[in-house]
């Protein structure tokens, strides 16, 4: 049996204290993880796409909570003048999945519907963290496409995801944003 007397007591407490302090201080943030600054450009590009995300996410809401399909293809329709510019090339610019992650419809073609996409991270996010979120891929024939996934609440629960696509070369086009600084925005602050 060890015996620990009053004074080793508190030679102890005061080691433990120590050990402690030196973790905390090592662990503290010190501001190397956070992102830089974003560019003007940068800036402009949240703003416009972010505020066309928050209309997007306060009008599908309700219609894909019911299922309303024809209600979802006329608000992307009214969209289409804001989702032109994101990606010429682009099979679709917008997708709409509900909560289980199966494509409703996406604009301006309707090819894949019924397919279950709640395995890709970028819909998982949306769906389960419930934040704003974007992504690369890489399309059948090689070409790379980036999405931004939002989820769509109603009455406080995930409905489902809205999914815009956008390529490379018109978010340097249009944006002059690189690769980097696109996946470096954050659309939930």
């Amino acid at each position: 049996m060890i015996w620990i007397t009053s004074r080793s007591k508190h030679a102890l407490i005061a080691w433990a204290i120590t050990i402690l302090t030196m973790l905390l201080t090592a662990l503290a943030p010190t501001g190397c993880g956070q992102a830089p600054p974003l560019s003007p450009q940068g800036q402009a590009f949240k703003k416009e796409v972010g505020n066309m995300i928050h209309q997007m996410q306060q009008s599908l809401a309700d219609p894909v909570a019911t299922g309303d399909v024809p209600a979802i293809k006329n608000i992307l329709q009214g969209f289409s003048g804001s989702t032109a510019g994101l990606c010429i090339d682009c099979p679709y610019k917008t997708a709409v999945l509900n909560r289980e992650g199966i494509l409703l419809t996406t604009f301006p073609n309707n090819e894949v519907v019924g397919r279950n996409f709640s395995s890709y991270r970028i819909v998982s996010e949306a769906l389960q963290k419930e934040r704003i979120a974007q992504s690369q891929a890489y399309l059948a024939d090689g070409t790379k496409i980036y999405f931004i996934s939002a989820p769509l609440i109603f009455q406080n629960k995930v409905a489902g995801v809205v999914v815009l696509a956008l390529s490379p070369a018109d978010l340097e086009k249009k944006w002059h944003l690189s690769e980097k600084e696109f996946l470096a925005i954050d659309f939930n602050r």
